[in-house]
């Protein structure tokens, strides 16, 4: 987003990105006139990875008012903040650098093309660690919140068709998906037979529970997680493997619309791990529970 009341700004600015491509991806540049207008664009916009914001507009501090109302109001600290001002006299550097939180601090006429590239495609880059960071911590957060809800099931089904629940949330969109279960000590082969599906979710939910035919795209995959013992993501089919003490292989294959990140990826394993001990506590509280049973009748 550039915020800036100079006519000549915008499209000098647009003429030096012209082109420019971060990932594979083109910059969407949106604008703003005065630093209220620039304040809405950011409210309408909270996925903005950096603004170039002109200090002097409407008043002579604007810039570093709307600097002060995007890191309070919007509560937005991963958005890049750049001050870009044509009076360096009127805000000094070192002043601003120290009261206000911003990311860098440019005179207009030393923002050549060059150097304006340099300083998106920086700015971008640290956009995107801060981001990863704060949607890991967030998927951890979830991964906490999913464990403690699990724990509720008393079911080996109700159980799985949480998992799955849960796993579309930690990744935050949706995904069809199936989770089986095989015995380690049945190692005979034979195709699509050798597991038990316990639950799906989406196009999966209606699979037959006693196994698959062997043409279907699932079985190869399942088969080579038993095997390897392993998880593997090779889109759009992503699989889970954990297995429990009391011996049990499960496998897990989810389908998301696009590619996973690195840091999703990571999440899924320590979710993973938390499952098997998940697991563990369920087949524990079943067995109690069957005993307690026989020792009434």
């Amino acid at each position: 987003v550039i915020v800036d009341d100079e006519p000549d700004v915008l499209p000098m600015s647009r003429l030096a990105l012209r082109g420019m491509r971060y990932r594979g991806r083109p910059l969407e540049i949106l604008s703003a006139c005065s630093a209220a207008e620039g304040y809405q664009v950011l409210k309408d916009h909270p996925e903005t990875a950096l603004v170039l914001l002109d200090v002097v507009m409407e008043t002579d501090d604007a810039g570093l008012t709307l600097v002060k109302r995007i890191r309070e109001e919007l509560n937005n600290g991963l958005i890049r903040i750049i001050l870009r001002t044509g009076q360096p006299g009127q805000a000094p550097e070192e002043k601003v650098i120290l009261e206000y939180e911003i990311n860098d601090y440019k005179a207009k006429t030393e923002l050549t093309s060059r150097k304006l590239f340099v300083t998106v495609i920086a700015s971008l880059r640290t956009y995107e660690s801060l981001l990863v960071i704060e949607q890991s911590r967030q998927g951890l957060g979830r991964i906490l919140a999913a464990t403690s809800n699990l724990y509720r099931y008393a079911s080996l089904q109700e159980f799985s068709s949480g998992v799955l629940t849960q796993i579309n949330a930690i990744l935050n969109v949706g995904a069809d998906g199936v989770l089986c279960a095989r015995s380690l000590r049945k190692m005979k082969k034979v195709p699509g037979k050798e597991f038990k599906i316990v639950a799906g979710t989406g196009q999966s939910v209606d699979l037959p529970m006693n196994g698959l035919p062997r043409e279907h795209p699932f079985v190869e995959l399942i088969d080579r997680a038993f095997e390897c013992q392993s998880n593997f993501f090779e889109h759009p089919y992503d699989v889970l493997h954990f297995s429990t003490k009391s011996g049990y292989c499960f496998m897990i294959v989810v389908t998301p619309p696009w590619p996973l990140e690195e840091y999703q990826k990571d999440l899924l394993r320590v979710f993973c791990d938390r499952m098997a001990s998940a697991f563990e506590n369920l087949s524990l509280y079943q067995q109690l529970r069957s005993a307690n049973e026989a020792t009434v009748m």
